[in-house]
């Protein structure tokens, strides 16, 4: 009797383990970025916290906002409200994304990306807000000429704000 009674016990025992919910393992949500708001968070993050130190630390953020052409400004619009963009910290970043962005044509992943058109308008409405910042205004002077060709690059903007 008593050996049923422990057979019986182990046997709810288990029944009861077996129909308790299964907790999922931990994960990260699954989040919908086609706007690669992510990558660009981050480039920008690491920007302002320190910048690169060496060219090593500035492939980190270089590489992935390198394939994303027009959709850094896409991400950079759902980042940043209108008022956060124009300061000035923050316009210096994602300038120097976009500079980033626009480097190389044969990188850029999606089609409609290789067309500035939301870029330009961001960088317009940089410039019409941002009046006081002269080094701000020259980077987007530079960057409206560059970002049409893919042409951007650290070493021509500084051509550019040493020859004009």
């Amino acid at each position: 009797m008593r050996f049923v009674h422990l057979w019986f016990s182990a046997m709810v025992g288990t029944f009861v383990l077996a129909w308790q919910p299964q907790v999922p393992p931990a994960s990260p949500p699954v989040v919908d970025d086609r706007y690669s708001v992510s990558v660009v968070g981050s480039a920008l993050q690491f920007l302002q916290r320190r910048g690169p130190k060496n060219s090593m630390e500035a492939k980190e953020y270089v590489w992935p906002v390198q394939p994303l052409g027009d959709r850094v400004s896409i991400a950079v619009l759902r980042i940043y409200s209108a008022e956060e963009l124009v300061q000035a910290e923050n316009a210096e970043v994602y300038l120097t994304v976009v500079r980033n962005a626009f480097s190389m044509r044969s990188s850029v992943l999606e089609k409609s990306d290789a067309d500035p058109r939301v870029t330009l308008f961001v960088l317009e409405y940089l410039r019409e807000k941002e009046v006081s910042n002269p080094g701000i205004e020259k980077r987007i002077a530079y960057l409206e000429v560059c970002i049409k060709d893919f042409t951007c690059s650290s070493q021509s903007e500084y051509d550019f704000f040493h020859k004009s």
